[in-house]
C-alpha cells in the first residue's frame, strides 16, 4: 500500500534530523540555532531576534543552573566546557566571544538543553531526537514556554484570533500590537538592507512585556486561511460564531485543538498535556488502591508536594524509610524508600531546575 503524501515527507523530515543530530562537524550555537529555526523560513530580522534571545536565555539558565546542580546529573560548566547528563555539550570558542560562539560537540545534547526556550521547532526533530536518544524531552516548571501555554490553558474559551495565534506559537496581544503599528511590519520585512538596523528599532519599538519567543506573525498569516475555513465552515464545535468578524468567534480549546492535530499543523505539543493527554488515558478505577499507593498519597499530603514545591529526594526518602516502618507493610528497604520518593516528583526534577519551597 503506497503511503500518503503528507506521511512520505514527515518521514523523510525525520531522517534528515536523525542526519543533522548524528552529525558531529564543528557549528557554533548560532548556526545550530539557524538551522533549527530556518525550516519555515521566517524572515531574516525576526529569525535573527529570536537567536539573539535564545543565546541570552541559555547564558541565563546555565548560570542559573551552576549553583543547584554541581557534581549532579544535569547542567554543568566547568571552566569553558558546559555539559549536560555529563556529556560535553558545549565548548568556548576563542575566535568567536560570546555563548552564541560556542562550539556545539553534541546536537542531541544542544537540542535538549535549547528546547527549553523554543516555542518553534520542527517536529520531525523532536521525534528524531526520541529515535536517537529513547529519551522523552519534557518542559521543566521553569521554563518560559510551559508558563505561557499554562497560561492559555486555563482560559474556558479562546477566540478565533487566539487560536490561530496560540497553533503559531505566538502572543495574540503582541499581534495586536505589531498591527496596530504600521512600521513593525516595515522592520520585519524580508529586505537584506539594513537588517541589524531595522533589528534594533523593532527591539525598541515592542514593549518589554512581550517575549520575543513568541513573535511568528509569518506562521499566523500562514494558519489564518485554514482557521478561517474551518470556524465559518463548521470544522469543530463553537460556542459563539460572529459570521462579520470571525475571528471574534468563541470555541473551546480541547475542540479547537482536536481539530488542528487532525490538520497536521504543528502547534507546541506541551498543548497535549494540558487539553488532550487527559482525554485520552485509560482511567483506572478509582476503587484500587494499594499500601504503596496510600502511602505517596500520604506524603504528597504532609510534606505539600506540588509542581511549585517539589522539595529533596533525601528528606521525601527519609520520611518515606520512616512510614515503611512504621506500616509494617514490607522489610524496611533503603531502594524502596528511594524509588517512592522519585515516584512523587516531576521528572524534570531530576535536572536541577525544580522550584523548592521556603
Amino acid at each position: 500500500m503506497n503511503k500518503p503524501f503528507a506521511q512520505k515527507m514527515h518521514e523523510q523530515d525525520v531522517e534528515f534530523w536523525k542526519t543533522w543530530l548524528r552529525d558531529t562537524s564543528p557549528i557554533n550555537v548560532q548556526q545550530g540555532l539557524n538551522d533549527i529555526l530556518a525550516h519555515n523560513n521566517p524572515p531574516s530580522v525576526l529569525k535573527e531576534m529570536q537567536i539573539r534571545h535564545l543565546g541570552s536565555k541559555l547564558k541565563e539558565n546555565i548560570l542559573f543552573a551552576m549553583p543547584s546542580i554541581r557534581n549532579k546529573d544535569g547542567f554543568e560548566k566547568l571552566e569553558d566546557i558546559i555539559k549536560v547528563d555529563n556529556i560535553i555539550t558545549l565548548t568556548s570558542n576563542f575566535n568567536t566571544p560570546g555563548m552564541l560562539g560556542y562550539t556545539i560537540k553534541s546536537r542531541p545534547q544542544f537540542f535538549k538543553l535549547i528546547h527549553q526556550d523554543l516555542s518553534y521547532f520542527p517536529i520531525a526533530l523532536l521525534k528524531a531526537h526520541t529515535e536517537i536518544t529513547g529519551e522523552k524531552l519534557i518542559l521543566d516548571d521553569l521554563s518560559e514556554i510551559r508558563e505561557f501555554y499554562e497560561r492559555c490553558t486555563k482560559f474556558d474559551l479562546w477566540t478565533g484570533h487566539e487560536f490561530c495565534a496560540y497553533l503559531s506559537h505566538c502572543n495574540p496581544e503582541a499581534l495586536d500590537f505589531i498591527s496596530e503599528h504600521p512600521e513593525a511590519l516595515d522592520y520585519i520585512s524580508d529586505d537584506s538592507k539594513n537588517r541589524n538596523f531595522r533589528l534594533d528599532k523593532l527591539e525598541i519599538l515592542l514593549p518589554k512585556r512581550f517575549s520575543r519567543i513568541f513573535l511568528w506573525p509569518d506562521l499566523y498569516e500562514k494558519n489564518l486561511p485554514l482557521v478561517k475555513a474551518a470556524i465559518l465552515g463548521g470544522g469543530f464545535e463553537l460556542i459563539h460564531i460572529d459570521r462579520d468578524n470571525w475571528v471574534q468567534s468563541t470555541l473551546k480549546p480541547q475542540n479547537g485543538l482536536e481539530w488542528a492535530k487532525k490538520k497536521g499543523i504543528d502547534y507546541h505539543p506541551v498543548f497535549d498535556e494540558y487539553l488532550l493527554t487527559l482525554h485520552t488515558e485509560t482511567a483506572i478505577s478509582s476503587a484500587y488502591t494499594t499500601p504503596y499507593l496510600e502511602m505517596m498519597r500520604e506524603v504528597i499530603r504532609e510534606l505539600e508536594i506540588s509542581r511549585e514545591n517539589q522539595g529533596k529526594k533525601e528528606a521525601i526518602a527519609a520520611v518515606f524509610e520512616k512510614k515503611l516502618v512504621d506500616h509494617k507493610a514490607t522489610p524496611s528497604s533503603q531502594k524502596l524508600a528511594d524509588a517512592m520518593a522519585t515516584l512523587v516528583r516531576l521528572p524534570e526534577s531530576q535536572q536541577g531546575r525544580a522550584k523548592y519551597k521556603g
